[in-house]
């Protein structure tokens, strides 16, 4: 089995709400029928609450990602059909081989398909050019993944994702895929509710330079809904 992600950009005439159902109707059947499984679509239907309320969540070129897919699939060798079905349901696509990490897991507490309650904060970020991957793996997936738990100790899910290889063309060179889930909107927008303690935010700020790399980062808010 190997875990597939891809993102996907919507026209910008289309209206989020429509593009999201289009995905649903269109998507889950079809791809399901073509190996996929455990699929979960990230919508990015959030962003005026986010902008009004927590701009500083938002990084890097958010307003290119309209949803994230992923799912499992037997042999990333059968991924050609759903690929161009992605491709036709978006204005733009580039996907991922990944390998998945559960720091944190959760129990689906919620009816399949349904939105999923609270809020995924979806990012992406690449290597600085000056750390050796060994650096970045050590300081991505050790020191700064141990020290999250403080950083968010409201966070409800952490999907930690490395890239093992892009599989599309031009796709951006990301190495770090995430999705940190909250169970309420409040606990990631307000900053009391975000963050742990002060020492905890340093903490992070000195472990950013070892593993992300600040100009390809990219972060923001989604709807998450899963289908098994």
């Amino acid at each position: 089995m190997e875990k597939l992600i891809y993102i996907l950009k919507s026209d910008a005439a289309l209206p989020v709400e429509q593009f999201r159902e289009r995905l649903f109707g269109n998507v889950i059947d079809s791809i399901r029928s073509r190996g996929a499984g455990q699929i979960t679509i990230n919508v990015a239907d959030l962003n005026d609450q986010i902008e009004a309320s927590a701009p500083g969540r938002l990084m890097g070129p958010w307003q290119e990602i309209s949803a994230v897919v992923s799912f499992w699939l037997d042999s990333l060798d059968d991924r050609g059909p759903i690929e161009t079905l992605l491709e036709q349901e978006s204005d733009g696509l580039y996907g991922y081989l990944v390998t998945e990490s559960v720091p944190q897991g959760f129990k689906v507490e919620w009816e399949g398909g349904a939105r999923r309650p609270g809020v995924t904060q979806f990012g992406m970020n690449g290597k600085p050019d000056n750390v050796s991957l060994e650096d970045f793996y050590h300081t991505w997936q050790v020191l700064h993944s141990e020290q999250s738990f403080e950083l968010h100790p409201l966070r409800w899910s952490y999907v930690r994702n490395a890239v093992a290889r892009p599989l599309t063309a031009g796709a951006p060179h990301y190495l770090a895929i995430v999705c940190e889930h909250f169970h309420a909107l409040e606990d990631y927008v307000e900053d009391e509710r975000y963050f742990g303690s002060e020492q905890a935010v340093q903490t992070m700020i000195g472990h950013l330079p070892g593993f992300c790399d600040l100009g390809s980062m990219v972060s923001l808010a989604m709807s998450e809904y899963y289908f098994e």
